[in-house]
């Protein structure tokens, strides 16, 4: 289960890297898939800060975690992956049914939360002595 969970987090990590590095780049790319125009320096400021330097720090700490600390970075794939699926289904609740693009990254990110629920209850628990 270790090299799973490894695997995991590694995987997880750079499609992470990989939004990131997106967003600084070109942080149009990334809000093209909602059909949302960045058309001042404020709104691509805000993508560059929120995709690209949120999600290459936790890109870099789930690489880091998954050899180093996997719980921690387990909790926090879970928390972040949590996060958005609570506010993609209040979303929906509150105001239908978006794009497929949305309801495919909902799955992606559900799954994520449930793995990395998975994989943290499997992980040995520390003695109160260790």
């Amino acid at each position: 289960m270790k090299t799973i969970t490894t695997l995991f987090l590694v995987l997880v990590g750079l499609a992470f890297l990989n939004v990131a590095i997106q967003a600084f780049i070109n942080p149009q790319s990334v809000m093209d898939f909602v059909n949302t125009t960045l058309n001042n320096i404020s709104a691509r400021n805000s993508i560059r800060a929120y995709y690209g330097g949120v999600n290459l720090t936790f890109a870099l700490y789930l690489i880091y975690g998954a050899f180093k600390a996997k719980k921690e970075a387990l909790v926090l794939s879970a928390l972040y992956g949590g996060g958005f699926v609570l506010g993609r289904v209040y979303s929906i609740a509150t105001e239908g049914k978006p794009s497929n693009f949305i309801l495919t990254w909902l799955t992606i990110e559900l799954t994520l939360t449930v793995v990395s629920l998975f994989l943290l209850s499997k992980q040995k628990k520390k003695s109160k002595y260790s």
